[in-house]
């Protein structure tokens, strides 16, 4: 309590209680006092009718200290929330200016919370305007679709970041003013699902691929047929022969380069995705137009010609041949009708040898 002359040592008395103490002037008037002074007081009460109002400015301190203590709860409760969080979260204004970010965002583009806050997304992200412009980002349009739609919406998105190309799941949602209603921001919650999207690809890849050529396999060569069993189709079966006595004589190494040999060509023979290793040395091709017979043997033949090349710059392997199978598939042939019939036609080639072609119209070609 002060009269009106009375002076103190304000800055010391600051000092001494603390920044979270509260520091009241009690007192008739404030004239003696530099206005630097007065800024250390937290509030001013009358002196002259302190005793008729002092339950009441009691009351409103402890109502601001509890509305205080309230507030550094909630802002400590978010921060250890988000913090703790490994997904990305940031709160931005309505001009796209981020106010607020954890530390995974800060990890996620290698800055500090202070160089981030702020700024906008093209800082962040050190992607030029004209650059973002130029490619498929879309983060900066999808908050102008939340804004819009006034709900949240759940995007997938590609940013570029300190650790390359990431895939994001990203949920956006719009702040509202407690008042108007307008919206004044954004928050997003981006979780990093580069990892899970790889190892999903590679899980795709491993349950339709065989493993030594990267050819499909077998169970999912039968869901291609099992697809086109509508229509009219032509199946192709190669053996290579004599590659049971080579595998035992030269080893499983270069058993398995020649498998790798005969997958590449085949894919460089023939312009369809549906080229399989069935097993072992055998495979198989799905081409989607019911062709001819010498269509058919016509193509295999370039392609034994161009293995033939391949397989004669090593001397070990250079006696390989392949000899093939044509199937002519009509429509409502079942899967293993269409394999049964192309292994029968290939052992009929397998009789002749040397690169025999045979189709299941029993024409042979050597």
């Amino acid at each position: 309590m002060l009269g009106d002359a009375a002076t103190l040592q304000i800055p010391m008395l600051r000092q001494d209680i603390g920044m979270k103490g509260k520091l009241i002037l009690c007192a008739d008037s404030v004239q003696n006092l530099p206005e630097e002074d007065l800024t250390y007081f937290d509030d001013v009460w009358p002196l002259a009718h302190l005793g008729e109002t002092a339950v009441f400015h009691f009351r409103r301190l402890q109502r601001l200290l509890k509305e205080e203590k309230d507030a550094w709860l909630t802002q400590t409760y978010l921060e250890q929330t988000i913090n703790t969080l490994p997904d990305m979260v940031w709160y931005k204004d309505i001009k796209g200016i981020h106010l607020h970010v954890n530390d995974a965002f800060c990890t996620a583009v290698s800055k500090r919370k202070k160089d981030v806050e702020g700024k906008d997304h093209y800082y962040i992200w050190g992607i030029p305007r004209e650059v973002y412009e130029a490619s498929d980002y879309v983060c900066v349009e999808t908050e102008e679709d939340v804004i819009n739609a006034r709900k949240t919406c759940l995007y997938d998105e590609e940013v570029m970041s300190a650790q390359g190309l990431r895939k994001l799941k990203t949920y956006k949602t719009p702040i509202f003013d407690e008042d108007s209603q307008d919206i004044i921001g954004t928050v997003g919650i981006a979780r990093d699902v580069t990892q899970e999207k790889e190892y999903r690809s590679t899980i795709q890849r491993l349950t339709r691929e065989d493993q030594l050529t990267s050819l499909l396999n077998r169970e999912y060569f039968y869901d291609v047929l099992k697809q086109n069993d509508r229509q009219a189709y032509t199946l192709l079966s190669f053996d290579v022969e004599g590659f049971h006595g080579f595998n035992e004589r030269y080893g499983h190494p270069l058993g398995d380069a020649v498998l790798q040999i005969v997958a590449e060509e085949l894919r460089l023979a023939f312009t369809t995705n549906h080229v399989a290793r069935l097993g072992g040395d055998e495979f198989a091709v799905f081409l989607p137009d019911a062709l001819s017979d010498e269509a058919a043997e016509a193509s295999v033949r370039v392609f034994q010609e161009q293995l033939a090349f391949m397989l004669s710059m090593d001397d070990r392997m250079k006696h390989l041949r392949v000899n093939a199978g044509i199937v002519h598939a009509v429509p409502g042939m079942t899967p293993e009708r269409v394999i049964r019939d192309g292994g029968r036609a290939l052992d009929r080639a397998k009789e002749v040898g040397g690169g025999a072609c045979c189709s299941s119209g029993e024409s042979v070609m050597a």
